[in-house]
């Protein structure tokens, strides 16, 4: 049987109070104030509400007493069962004709509430299902397995992980017809298990939001390692491609797993830190690669002169100590552009 618990039934109380000029009871099953306009009388007896229990009906208080109000109390019931008693002071005439409808209304709030936490409880049985694939010490167990398969995930076959992120946030239609987790309010993490699914995919997600960044892993034979592509990947792209919004772990696999490798790296810290806030730098950096190392094409895209890039690019030189000229000294700046993507 379904129990109200305090927060609900107070919950309840104040809105319905806003709109009801009486104050408002809510009792358990057993009669006692849970929830009410009066604090004061929270986790007292109400003797009304036992009677509204014990008679599975209606009951009308005419006079005050000493633990009762005079007013009505009518017994709520869900599924066949009364989980508690909602009760109205004030003179009977008056509060009588609030009665069906304040009982009414309760009844919709406790079943909001309840699909509430049923979703919630079903949402948090899915992220505990995610961590534990996302573990690469997890075993897939066939019991691991039959849960995966209610996410329409076959756990046995390989799968390309995708992650999804949308600047704006996650937008409310962003249902699609693939096993879909959550990360964030602005990361998405998809699984694939067909190769011929990664099109469609991008297609969908094009359509929901042009600037979404995507990217995908290799197909794994475990989550845990395509999450971990994917993840790194990303990272690639937030760092250091400005002119694409998709990337494929295949595509910067070497200097992905590296970047991982160095993400803790205290040169790399004291290296990003130097270029910290300083966005036109970054920028600059960032197309600067983009473009091959092409000081023409560069200079094009960020319309400036040749001139204002060489003037940037020395800049960079002379706050870091590492020449963009210079392949050695580049691949640092690459992965301190990687490495400030948190």
């Amino acid at each position: 049987m379904y129990q109200l618990t305090h927060h609900q039934a107070q919950n309840i109380v104040d809105k319905m109070m806003k709109d009801i000029p009486y104050n408002i009871n809510i009792m358990d099953q057993a009669g006692t104030i849970i929830g009410s306009g009066n604090k004061e009388r929270i986790g007292t007896l109400h003797h009304g509400a036992v009677e509204a229990i014990k008679q599975k009906k209606i009951v009308e208080i005419t006079t005050d007493e000493k633990l009762v109000k005079k007013g009505i109390n009518l017994p709520i019931e869900l599924n066949g069962y009364i989980v508690g008693v909602v009760g109205i002071s004030g003179e009977i005439e008056e509060t009588r004709p609030f009665g069906n409808l304040v009982k009414s209304a309760v009844i919709l709030l406790i079943e909001q509430s309840i699909a509430i936490e049923k979703e919630n409880a079903k949402n948090n049985l899915k992220q505990q299902f995610f961590s534990l694939v996302a573990d690469a010490d997890t075993v897939y167990t066939n019991e691991l397995i039959e849960q995966a398969l209610t996410y329409g995930i076959y756990l046995k076959k390989p799968s390309i992980v995708t992650y999804v992120e949308f600047p704006h946030g996650i937008p409310g239609n962003a249902a699609v017809d693939l096993p879909a987790f959550k990360l964030s309010n602005h990361l998405l993490c998809l699984i694939l298990q067909e190769a011929d699914q990664r099109q469609s995919l991008e297609n969908q997600i094009r359509e929901l939001n042009p600037d979404a960044l995507i990217s995908f892993s290799e197909m794994n034979d475990t989550i845990h390692e395509g999450l971990r592509q994917a993840k790194s990947a990303l990272q690639v792209l937030k760092g250091v491609i400005t002119n694409e919004k998709t990337i494929c772990y295949s595509q910067c696999a070497f200097i992905a797993d590296m970047s991982m490798l160095y993400k803790n790296n205290r040169r790399l810290e004291q290296l990003t830190h130097l270029l910290e806030n300083n966005d036109e730098l970054i920028k600059t950096l960032q197309v600067y690669l983009s473009c091959n190392l092409n000081a023409n094409e560069t200079a094009r895209q960020l319309i400036i002169h040749r001139n204002t890039l060489n003037y940037r690019l020395n800049r960079i030189y002379k706050m870091t100590g590492k020449n963009p000229h210079h392949i050695m000294e580049l691949v640092e700046l690459i992965f301190m552009l990687i490495h400030r993507v948190k």
